[in-house]
């Protein structure tokens, strides 16, 4: 029987997820939820655009997340004081036309009705009498936008009579209620978009939020946060969240490609916590962390690399592995070279001298086969600080080094 002693609410984990607070950025979504509550308070006439979009097209970075926070508390907060709002979530990734999106809008706000057939200009009437007769002010999020725009034979034309909705409510000037609209998109190229196809969306928008891939700081707080809320307590530390954020921040000192996404950095977790429980582990290792990093990095171990290392580049190889198996963290210089010259020893060499040694460092580095980097103020006196790269499985690497080595033996 398969028994789930790791992860504590899987839903933590899943793109849909939306938390209680934001440990990071949330002045930004207060401001959002303030621009949208004063727009219900105000019951104004016409439609409000806000458009946000990310720093160099990354995925995870928050977009959605912080819009649909933001959205919620404002029609949270306006309920209380009792207005009639709501918000509706549109993820356009895969290329509807705009009468599936006014299909997705209505059946959230009204399920029980079929829309199918219907026709365009019908299924916006239906829409503005519904608001107007319930007396709602409507926060319509329409994600990845820029799909309207690139999918071939687009009807993206058509997205303005749908944000012209609150003409069409009976004595709309003194009801206020309609819609209004966030526009999410991959990157700055939307304002290209709609320049070219609809510049009089373009001049209704009167809020832009570019937001920037997340630093390893911020994905540290964002993970601790996740591990909290979905982790069982004692299941992992505070050392793990730190290597994962630290692979994924836009600051990354570790990957060749940092991303700066929240996304693939609480997916990786969640695979880690996943690998654990499926060899009935009751914590998360470092090796769970190194495997899921590793799914995500293809060929992060290539054997043909590690046969055309010299014995004792294998053999710093060896220390650096072990000691990285032992404390799940960075060992200072002294620690490998200590280690190195012993295994030296007992495979009959001798350790090489320094000038050597760190030239080795330099080329195990080169090779994205360990994380080689200054020390910080917390560590006494100047050293450097390695580790076997973090999506390289440690207990894996020293095995394929131990092969070498004994095959070289006989």
């Amino acid at each position: 029987m398969l028994e789930v002693n790791i992860i504590r609410d899987m839903r933590v984990f899943e793109d849909s997820y939306i938390p209680p607070t934001l440990p990071v950025r949330q002045d930004i979504a207060d401001m959002l939820a303030m621009r949208f509550y004063r727009r219900i308070m105000r019951g104004a006439s016409s439609a409000d655009l806000t458009l946000v979009y990310g720093n160099l097209g990354r995925v995870g970075i928050g977009k959605t997340t912080i819009v649909r926070y933001a959205a919620r508390k404002a029609v949270e907060v306006a309920r209380r004081k009792g207005y009639n709002t709501d918000y509706v979530y549109v993820n356009l990734f895969d290329g509807p036309t705009i009468h599936e999106v006014i299909n997705r809008i209505l059946t959230q706000l009204n399920p029980k009705i079929a829309w199918r057939g219907v026709s365009l200009s019908d299924k916006i009437q239906a829409l503005a009498d519904t608001l107007y007769m319930n007396n709602m002010r409507l926060i319509v999020i329409l994600d990845e936008i820029q799909t309207l725009f690139k999918r071939p034979g687009s009807d993206a034309d058509k997205l303005y009579t749908l944000i012209r909705l609150h003409e069409l409510a009976p004595h709309r000037v003194e009801s206020g209620v309609g819609a209004d609209y966030v526009l999410i998109a991959s990157n700055e190229m939307i304002l290209s978009y709609l320049r070219e196809r609809l510049p009089m969306i373009e001049s209704q928008i009167s809020y832009i939020l570019r937001l920037d891939p997340y630093r390893s700081a911020e994905l540290y707080k964002i993970l601790l946060q996740r591990a909290e809320l979905g982790l069982y307590p004692g299941t992992w530390d505070d050392s793990l969240l730190a290597t994962i954020a630290d692979f994924y921040g836009i600051d990354s000192p570790v990957a060749k490609r940092p991303e700066g996404s929240a996304r693939m950095a609480i997916v990786a977790l969640r695979t880690a916590a996943e690998i654990a429980e499926s060899e009935g582990q009751h914590r998360i290792t470092g090796r769970h962390v190194s495997m899921a990093l590793g799914m995500a990095t293809p060929a992060s171990l290539d054997r043909r690399i590690l046969e055309n290392l010299s014995k004792h580049e294998l053999l710093l190889l060896l220390a650096i592995a072990q000691l990285t198996m032992e404390k799940d963290d960075f060992s200072t210089t002294g620690e490998v070279r200590k280690l190195y010259e012993e295994l030296a020893k007992e495979h009959g060499e001798k350790p090489r001298g320094h000038s050597q040694f760190n030239e080795y460092i330099k080329k195990l580095s080169a090779l994205d086969l360990i994380i080689a980097r200054p020390s910080s103020k917390g560590v006494r006196g100047r050293t450097t600080l390695m580790r076997i790269a973090p999506e390289i499985p440690a207990d894996l690497l020293r095995s394929e080094i131990m092969l070498i080595l004994e095959g070289a033996r006989g």
